[in-house]
C-alpha cells in the first residue's frame, strides 16, 4: 500500500513537469509574465480537485468541499447548492453545516458518474444523504461484494443496483 507521503511526492513530481511544460510553451509562445502573476490565485485552482479530509473519509469518503467544487467546475456555489437540491450531485451535509462530495462520484472529466444518479434520487427520496451514501459504499452479496459506487463507475450494468435501491428505499418508507 502506498502512504500518504508517497503519495504527495508522486503527486509533487507530476505537477512539477507538468508545470515545467505550461511554462515553457508560454515562453515559446511569448505569453506575458503577469498571466502568472497571481500564484496564490494559480495555487488555489490547482489545490481544487484535491480530496479534503472528514470523519466519513474511512467509508464514504474521501471528499470534496464545496469551495473545491466550485473552483475545480469553474461554478458558482449557488450552481453547486442547485445540483445538491435536484439530487444530480452526490452531497452530504456535515454537522457544522458544510457539504462535502464523495471524490468516487466523479468521472475522471469531473461529471458525475451518471449510472449514479438514478440511484441517488431512488435512494434519496426515502433517506437522509448519509444513509444513501453509507448505502451507495456498502458491500452487497447481489454485486459480486462490491459496492453499489463500485459497480456503476466500473460501467456494469444499472438495473440491478436500481431494483436493490427500490427494495431498501421502499423498506425504509414502510
Amino acid at each position: 500500500m502506498t502512504s500518504l507521503l508517497e503519495q504527495e511526492k508522486r503527486l509533487m513530481e507530476e505537477l512539477a513537469r507538468r508545470v515545467h511544460r505550461t511554462f515553457a510553451a508560454a515562453r515559446a509562445a511569448g505569453t506575458s509574465p503577469d498571466t502568472f502573476a497571481d500564484v496564490s490565485a494559480i495555487a488555489d485552482a490547482m489545490t481544487a480537485a484535491l480530496p479534503s479530509h472528514h470523519i466519513y473519509d474511512q467509508i464514504v469518503g474521501p471528499f470534496y468541499d464545496t469551495a473545491g467544487l466550485t473552483r475545480w467546475w469553474g461554478i458558482s456555489r449557488q450552481a453547486v447548492s442547485k445540483k445538491v437540491a435536484t439530487h444530480t450531485l452526490i452531497a452530504c451535509q456535515l454537522d457544522e453545516g458544510q457539504w462535502v462530495y464523495p471524490v468516487w462520484q466523479f468521472t475522471s472529466s469531473g461529471t458525475v458518474h451518471p449510472t449514479l444518479i438514478p440511484v441517488w434520487k431512488t435512494l434519496r427520496a426515502a433517506a437522509d444523504p448519509w444513509t444513501c451514501a453509507l448505502w451507495l459504499c456498502a458491500p452487497q452479496d447481489a454485486l459480486d461484494g462490491r459496492t453499489a459506487a463500485q459497480w456503476l463507475t466500473e460501467d456494469r450494468p444499472l438495473e440491478p443496483v436500481l431494483t436493490a435501491a427500490r427494495a431498501d428505499a421502499q423498506r425504509w418508507t414502510t
